[in-house]
C-alpha cells in the first residue's frame, strides 16, 4: 500500500523525534520480578522471550516489535520498556511473550517490501515461540510501537500473510487510507496524531467498512491524555486487548 509524500516525511519526523526518546531507555536481559527475559536465536530469527518459569501450559503468544528510523531502519530493537514492559504482564499471567528483532529494513525507500519483511519475521517467532509452547500459531496475537505499528498496519490491510493471528495491536502506528485488515486491530495513539497524513486511533477505527468481519473485534482510542508522538503509557490497555482476543 503506497503512501504518499507527504505522509512519508510527516512520518519519518515523528518517528525520529520518537526515537530520540525511545532509544534513551534500555533495560537489560533479566527484567526484576525473577521474569525470565532470554535473547534467544531460533528459526532463523532473534528475539527476547519473557516466560514464566514452570508453567505446564500458556494461555496464548505475543510477539511485539520496536520502533525505528523509517529512513535509515536498523534491526528492530529488543530493549525498550515499553514492549518489555507489556511482555512482562504477559508473561506474569501465563502467555508466552517475545520481543522481535525484525531485520533491517528498506524503510521509506520501499515501504511495502519493508512490511513484507517484518511481517516474515514476526511470523519466524511466531513459529518459533508456538514450537515452545505446544500452543497452535493461531493462538498468536502481534503488536508494536511506532514503526513496527506502521508495518503491521501496512502488512495485514495488503496481505493475508498473518491473518491466522487474533489481532493487531498497534501503538502509535498510522496508515493512510485503509478500509479493509485482515484481522482485527487495535489502534491507540495520542491525539497530537501520529502521522498528519495518517488514519490512528479512533479515526482508523472509523474508516474500516462497517461489513468487515473484522470492525466488531477491533477498536480505535485517541489518547487525550498525551500529543505526542508516542507518548502514551498503554500496556494495561494493551494487555486487556490481547486478553481478551485470546479469551474469545
Amino acid at each position: 500500500m503506497k503512501t504518499h509524500a507527504y505522509f512519508r516525511l510527516s512520518c519519518c519526523a515523528a518517528l525520529f523525534a520518537f526515537l530520540l526518546s525511545y532509544c534513551s531507555k534500555r533495560t537489560g536481559n533479566n527484567p526484576d520480578g525473577g521474569m525470565k527475559g532470554v535473547v534467544e536465536t531460533n528459526n532463523g530469527v532473534t528475539y527476547k522471550l519473557f516466560v514464566k518459569e514452570g508453567l505446564a501450559s500458556y494461555s496464548g503468544i505475543l510477539v511485539m516489535g520496536s520502533g525505528n528510523d523509517a529512513e535509515k531502519p536498523g534491526p528492530g530493537s529488543m530493549d525498550g520498556d515499553t514492549e518489555i514492559s507489556l511482555c512482562r504482564k504477559a508473561a506474569e499471567n501465563n502467555y508466552i511473550a517475545a520481543i522481535v528483532q525484525y531485520r533491517k529494513t528498506p524503510g521509506l525507500a520501499n515501504w511495502d517490501a519493508s512490511s513484507d519483511m517484518v511481517a516474515e519475521d514476526y511470523d519466524k517467532c511466531i513459529t518459533a515461540l508456538a514450537g515452545k509452547s505446544g500452543l497452535n500459531k493461531n493462538r498468536a496475537v502481534i503488536g508494536g510501537y511506532s514503526y513496527a505499528a506502521y508495518m503491521l498496519l501496512n502488512n495485514t490491510a495488503r496481505t493475508a500473510k498473518l491473518a491466522y493471528c487474533q489481532g493487531v495491536l498497534a501503538a502509535c502506528g498510522a496508515i493512510e487510507g485503509a478500509t479493509y485488515f485482515h484481522v482485527p486491530v487495535y489502534s491507540i495513539s495520542c491525539s497530537g496524531s501520529p502521522d498528519p497524513g495518517g488514519l490512528s486511533g479512533k479515526a482508523l477505527y472509523d474508516a474500516i467498512r462497517n461489513d468487515s468481519p473484522f470492525k466488531s473485534k477491533s477498536q480505535g482510542v485517541t489518547d487525550n491524555s498525551c500529543n505526542s508522538h508516542c507518548g502514551g503509557n498503554w500496556t494495561n490497555q494493551l494487555y486487556a486487548r490481547m486478553r481478551d482476543w485470546l479469551a474469545a
